[in-house]
């Protein structure tokens, strides 16, 4: 194989797109999952760039050698141009001098056309030398048309220009024309190839991204994703409990939960917390689209089904700091599900409800609360590690 057929780039091209797939089977197998994907459609973008520079820089640049054709055209007109100076010399008598020529013994006088136009065209050349050099005009120093218009006389305040220098082609490269051949395939092949990785690198970056939604320890920055598209993907973690790792601090998580473009109540017993949580919160990159919750406590007219019906909606979300109002609440949230479920509804964004109480939340509420919302599109973080032996909700 002739391995001139790339250029060194070429190479490197081939081997940059052959190691997005290594890439990406490494990405799925490593846990938790970090940034090979991207580092995969890096190398996938430098292998097409790379493959273009190749194409444009070194394989346009290759063209057929015809120094053997050539060499050998010259090689019989030659031997014809011998052979007929060998037929003719027979015919001639044997006499030299010293002034003649090697072909002075060809009778060229008495050629006709036909002997004339095959003896020139096999090489001989029978013109005399002073009939080669070339004639030249003499100028006359008057009375022309240029001294006629005063095409000679330099003119004040014009500037002759200079010709513009071309810039120098690249010297191309010769090969057969088989290698020729081979390398305008190979040249395609690798540009279709490393434009097939580049889409399928971006493809996979795009699902797994998705699909690392509703993973909690691997989702990154979060955006308003429709929620079955990533719960199509992957399933996601109805119930977590503080033991879970790793965790967020409550108001990252509140944050993440409005990055997504979903909706959350939170319960706590902190009153820093709470004041926190009640502080704008921006839906988008760079502070864009800022979305407040409401304070339930500030509304004495809000009551919990107002509340449920708010969240199931997706029209605002919510911050609670009482214990017993909590707990009412929570209750409220449980027997709405039940109803919905039964009817088969689903919330058209996942609604997260953070419990941030030192209170427990009994185990078999838990379960009821894990079935109810994976049907119906609800999930519950318990933030903090109870405190006291467990009561029913």
């Amino acid at each position: 194989m002739n391995w001139q057929l790339f250029s060194t780039i070429g190479y490197i091209s081939v081997g940059l797109w052959l190691l997005v797939p290594v890439l990406c089977v490494l990405h799925q197998l490593i846990r938790p999952r970090r940034w090979l994907a991207h580092i995969a459609v890096a190398v996938s973008v430098a292998a097409l760039v790379l493959a273009e520079v190749n194409s444009n820089s070194y394989v346009s640049r290759i063209q057929v050698d015809m120094s053997e054709q050539i060499a050998e055209q010259m090689s019989r007109q030659a031997m014809a141009r011998q052979a007929a100076l060998d037929e003719r010399s027979k015919e001639v008598a044997d006499v030299r001098f010293a002034e003649d020529r090697a072909t002075e013994f060809v009778d060229e006088g008495g050629f006709n056309d036909a002997d004339r136009a095959y003896f020139e065209s096999i090489g001989a050349d029978a013109t005399p030398d002073w009939k080669k050099q070339k004639g030249t005009r003499s100028v006359s120093q008057g009375n022309d048309l240029e001294d006629l218009i005063g095409a000679s006389e330099e003119r004040e305040g014009v500037e002759v220009s200079q010709e513009l220098e071309e810039a120098p082609e690249a010297e191309p490269i010769l090969m057969s024309d088989r290698d020729k051949t081979l390398a305008d395939r190979l040249d395609t092949a690798n540009l279709k190839a490393s434009r097939y990785v580049l889409l399928l690198g971006v493809l996979f970056l795009v699902f797994d991204y998705v699909r690392r939604l509703n993973v909690h320890r691997e989702v990154y920055l979060p955006l308003p994703v429709p929620s079955r598209w990533a719960d199509g993907l992957s399933e996601r973690e109805v119930l977590r409990g503080p033991a879970d790792k790793p965790k967020r601090p409550v108001l990252d998580e509140l944050k993440l939960a409005t990055r997504r473009g979903e909706w959350f109540v939170l319960m706590t017993d902190d009153p820093e917390t709470a004041e926190q949580a009640l502080k704008p919160i921006a839906r988008l990159p760079l502070g864009l689209f800022k979305q407040k919750a409401i304070d339930v406590e500030s509304a004495t007219d809000m009551d919990d089904l107002f509340v449920f019906e708010t969240l199931w909606f997706g029209r605002s979300s919510f911050v609670l700091c009482d214990t017993e109002r909590s707990e009412a609440l929570f209750g409220q949230v449980l027997d709405c599900l039940t109803e919905r479920r039964e009817k088969r509804a689903h919330t058209r964004r996942t609604v997260h409800v953070f419990w941030d109480i030192a209170s427990p939340i009994p185990e078999a509420t838990r379960q009821r609360f894990e079935a109810l919302g994976r049907a119906t599109g609800f999930t519950l973080l318990i933030c903090k590690q109870p405190s006291t032996p467990e009561t029913d909700v």
